[in-house]
Order: structure tokens, then C-alpha cells, then sequence
């Protein structure tokens, strides 16, 4: 008996012996808190963006989060050592600190009980652009992580010069410097169109900044003012300024210039003149049958277009026409009444909604027309660059918009001095006066736009028999920067009471049948006599 009670003495002690081992294994790792758990570094997914002259942190964590306080962290780049920074057991080991870092840096700790630790880079370089390594060591077991940092520079406003070349044209340099990488150069003129120019860029051996110097000849003597703008490729940032050429540039004669077109213009001046007389002629037999009494005079007609339009009978009601600033390109403001719309120099923050026009500087009127008559007038002043008309709802408003009636456009143009229609191709329009107030009259039945001189009822010219697709709304672009407005105006002048439906025959009892009268007999599809058919009845309008 006393053999078999030893036994089991023995047999129950071996059991014990091996849980004890076991506990005094994992003491340490009680102690000391990670103990043999295996551990991985991570670093950010994208790259760090960091601006010159401002501070950059390179973050690194742990997974799991365990405690990094009593590890070794490493931030290196190329070589392990010297490092940019190194942190072992609490301490900064400044010892094997790259000399380019010293003094730079700072460790962020206040989460390294979480896994998670960064070192900030303050006044950042070019020449701190590139790859980096974070690097956790406890005992015998690592990790480390990669981070890419991208440096941008944001340079200098750029400044612009000009010279007049005599020879040449007009010499425009744009100068910038502190960009990094690479920037961008683009020159426009005031209407938007892009100026090819020669840029030479230069680096510097003590910042590694970009310079830029860019260079753009005006031959255009029209031409009254350029923008150049210098933009960072990875901030989508630009910096611009603008330029006007002063007027004795665009009034400078070039003589080179001049050598090459005298012999076209001398022979251009022969059809010129030609062209001149026969105009001259049709003007003086048109005012002859102005004072005669015969129906010549087209200011009837308009006069009594803007009294059924003003007057009602469902028609657009006076001072009802308004902008829509949902449509309305950023670079353009619109008052506060909604009335006016002018050019800015910038573009506005607003959001690129479907609506909205983010190319071309347009803006729509918030009326919808789907029939009937419609007039409403537009005060343009002495603006350099319009466009005015009407278009179809479903006209797209992203990217450049071809402008012609094909594209569901149907506008006149001023542009240069010269006004235009937009039709395919273009029209050259030569109205007897300036214009400074544009009427604009849709009859949508008939499918005719016709534009009106506002100060004396001249006709300038009408898209007629148009099919139209759907609803038409009034069109306005503002092409240059020019701080006067577009205003609608907030009703037509008076002109006088008419009762009952406009009979062609009331507006001259003894009048004989002229192209005037055919022109204004046009605003009707069918083939009524135009002297018995009423230009505007109730029943017609919406």
C-alpha cells in the first residue's frame, strides 16, 4: 500500500509541474505587455500632400493596436541610417539624425499607446520630396511601412510686361517664380480664346523651384486685353493676372505688317467701294419711300408690336422677363432683381449643377415659351461682346456650345464692332445704327425670331419659318471681361393705345403692298391677304 500511494503522488504531481512551467512562460508577457504577439506596420494608402514652406506629417500605426512606447521607431529614407528621425525606449536618438533634419522634425507620441506615432517635418523642401520608411522594432521582431510625400509649390502672382516691337507687334511676357513640380502656362484674351506662346522655365540649385518666363506676341490690334495664368498640376490650383493693351499698342502700325496687306486691301478697296454705292443707293431709295407715305417704314410695325405685347391678351406682360441663376456660368453675376447679368474677371464657387452653363459665359431667362407671341427688349449699352436670342430648353450646357439654329440656337452676335447672325454659315449684319437696345420678337406658331433696333424700330433681321422641336427659352452670353451689364428693360416705351385685334389694314388704310408688308405678313403660316389677316389675336397667344 505505502508503494501505490507514492505512485500516485508522482502520477498527480508531473500534471502540476507542466501548468507551472506554462504560467512562468507567459509571465513575461503579462509584464511587459506585448510579449511574442506579432505585430504589422501601416502607413497611409495615398500620398502626402505637403506645401513648401509648411509642415508635413508622416504617420505610421500598428495593427493590432498595441502600445509602440517601448519599441524602437525608425523614419528613414534611402539608407537605414542616418535616419530622418529615431525613437528607442522613450528618447530621441539624435545621433543618427540625417544633418538636413536637425532641428525640422518633431515626434508625435500622444497616441503611441495606441500603435500610433507620426514625425512632423516643419518648414517642408523640395528636396523633401520622395519616398520615406517608418520602421517598429521589439526584440527580434519588425515591421515597417512605406510613405510617398509630394511636395507643391505655389509660386509668385505673375507679373506681365510689355514692349512695342514696331517690327513685330506687341512683345507680352508673363514672369513667376516658387512653383514645384513643372507649372502650367495658358494666355487668353478677354473672350476666352487661347494665345499660343513660348514658355522657358528655369530651376533653381539652392530651393529646386521652378521659374517660369513665357512669352506671347499680339498682332491683333483689336485685341484689348490677355490674361496669363500659371497653374500647379497637383494643387488645381492657378494664379492669373490680367493685362489691357494699352490703346496706342492697338493703334500701332507695323510696317512688315503693313508690306504684306496693302497690295490686298488695295485691291479689295475697288469692291469696297463698289459695295458701298449700291448700299448708299438702297438707303437713299428706302428714305425716299419713307417720307413718300408708302409702307417702307418697318418702326409701324414695331411700335405695334411692342403695344399688343405690352397690353396683354396673355402675352408677356411687361417687366415679366427674368434671369434663371440656376443656368448662369460662375463667371458671370447676376443683380439681385435678376434684371442684369455682367462679366466677372474670376469665376464664382457654385455648384456645377445640370442647369448650368460651365464653359461658355451664358445665362438663360427663367420664362418658358411653347407658343404665342412674345417681345421683350434688352439694353446691351455700349458692351464690346454679346450674344442675345432664344434657345431650346434642351440646348446642352457643358463644354463649348456650337451656336448656330442646327444646335437649337437662334441669337445675333456683336463682336469686334460687327454684328452677326448665327446661322450656318454666318451672316454679316449691317444695321442703320449702333445698336444699344436690342428688341427681340418670337412668334412661335409661325416660327419666326426677329431682332429689332430698340431706339428706332429698324428691322436687323429674323430666322423665319423654324420648326421648333420644344420650349424655347431667351439666350444671353457675355463674351469679354467688360463690367457693363445686359438689363432687360422693364417694359417697352409707350406707344400709344390700340382697341380690338390688330388688323394690318389699321395700321395704314391706303397702303400698298411692299416687302415690308410681306415681311410682317410672314408672322402668319397660313395664306390669308395679309391686309385682312390680324397680326396678334387674342386666340393666338398663350
Amino acid at each position: 500500500p505505502a508503494v501505490m500511494t507514492k505512485t500516485c503522488f508522482q502520477d498527480a504531481f508531473l500534471p502540476s509541474c507542466f501548468i507551472i512551467l506554462i504560467f512562468l512562460q507567459l509571465l513575461p508577457t503579462v509584464v511587459h505587455g506585448n510579449g511574442n504577439v506579432t505585430f504589422d506596420v501601416i502607413g497611409p494608402n495615398e500620398p502626402i500632400l505637403a506645401i513648401v514652406g509648411k509642415g508635413a506629417d508622416l504617420p505610421c500605426h500598428l495593427s493590432p493596436n498595441i502600445s509602440a512606447k517601448d519599441m524602437e521607431l525608425r523614419w528613414y529614407r534611402d539608407k537605414f541610417s542616418p535616419a530622418v528621425y529615431v525613437y528607442e525606449r522613450g528618447k530621441n536618438v539624435s545621433g543618427e539624425q540625417m544633418e538636413e533634419y536637425r532641428g525640422r522634425t518633431t515626434f508625435l507620441i500622444d497616441h503611441i499607446a495606441n500603435g500610433t506615432a507620426a514625425v512632423r517635418i516643419h518648414n517642408v523642401t523640395v528636396f523633401d520630396n520622395g519616398t520615406y520608411h517608418c520602421y517598429f522594432q521589439e526584440g527580434t521582431r519588425h515591421g515597417e511601412a512605406t510613405l510617398w510625400l509630394k511636395v507643391v509649390g505655389l509660386g509668385s502672382q505673375p507679373r506681365i510686361r510689355l514692349r512695342d516691337d514696331k517690327e513685330e507687334g506687341v512683345q507680352v511676357e508673363c514672369t513667376s517664380a516658387g512653383w514645384y513640380p513643372q507649372p502650367q502656362v495658358e494666355w487668353r484674351d478677354f473672350r476666352g480664346k487661347i494665345i499660343p506662346s513660348v514658355a522657358n522655365l528655369s530651376v533653381s540649385p539652392t530651393s529646386g523651384l521652378f521659374a517660369v518666363v513665357s512669352n506671347v506676341v499680339i498682332t491683333d490690334r483689336a485685341m484689348e486685353g490677355l490674361y496669363c495664368s500659371i497653374a500647379n498640376p497637383l494643387l488645381f490650383k492657378e494664379k492669373l493676372t490680367v493685362s489691357l493693351v494699352p490703346a496706342s499698342f492697338s493703334r500701332s502700325v507695323w510696317p512688315k505688317v503693313w508690306r504684306i496687306s496693302l497690295p490686298l486691301i488695295l485691291m479689295a478697296l475697288g469692291l469696297v467701294v463698289a459695295g458701298a454705292i449700291c448700299i448708299s443707293w438702297k438707303k437713299l431709295r428706302d428714305e425716299a419711300e419713307l417720307k413718300t407715305g408708302k409702307w417702307g417704314s418697318r418702326k409701324v410695325f414695331f411700335n405695334e408690336v411692342k403695344v399688343r405685347c405690352n397690353r396683354g391678351h396673355k402675352a408677356l406682360r411687361r417687366g415679366s422677363l427674368s434671369l434663371d441663376p440656376d443656368t448662369a456660368n460662375p463667371k458671370l453675376e447676376l443683380s439681385k432683381d435678376l434684371k442684369s447679368v455682367s462679366r466677372l474677371l474670376f469665376t464664382q464657387d457654385l455648384p456645377d449643377n445640370p442647369e448650368r452653363f460651365n464653359k461658355d459665359p451664358c445665362v438663360l431667362g427663367q420664362e418658358q415659351f411653347t407658343r404665342g407671341k412674345h417681345y421683350w427688349e434688352v439694353e446691351v449699352g455700349n458692351r464690346k461682346a454679346w450674344n442675345l436670342g432664344v434657345c431650346l430648353e434642351s440646348l446642352n450646357r457643358k463644354g463649348r456650345i456650337p451656336k448656330s439654329p442646327k444646335h437649337g440656337l437662334w441669337a445675333v452676335e456683336f463682336y469686334k464692332e460687327e454684328l452677326w447672325a448665327l446661322t450656318f454659315p454666318r451672316i454679316h449684319l449691317h444695321p442703320s445704327q449702333p445698336l444699344q437696345r436690342v428688341g427681340i420678337f418670337l412668334d412661335y406658331e409661325a416660327g419666326n425670331i426677329s431682332f429689332y433696333n430698340g431706339a428706332d424700330g429698324s428691322h436687323v433681321y429674323t430666322f423665319s419659318g423654324v420648326s421648333f422641336s420644344g420650349p424655347l427659352r431667351p439666350f444671353f452670353c457675355l463674351w469679354l471681361y467688360d463690367r457693363s451689364p445686359l438689363t432687360i428693360c422693364s417694359g417697352s416705351r409707350e406707344t400709344g393705345e390700340v382697341s380690338g385685334p390688330l388688323q394690318v389694314s389699321e395700321l395704314h388704310q391706303e397702303a400698298s403692298v411692299t416687302p415690308v408688308i410681306e415681311r410682317a405678313a410672314a408672322f402668319s403660316k397660313d395664306r390669308e391677304p395679309p391686309l385682312k389677316r390680324p397680326m396678334f389675336s387674342p386666340q393666338s397667344s398663350p
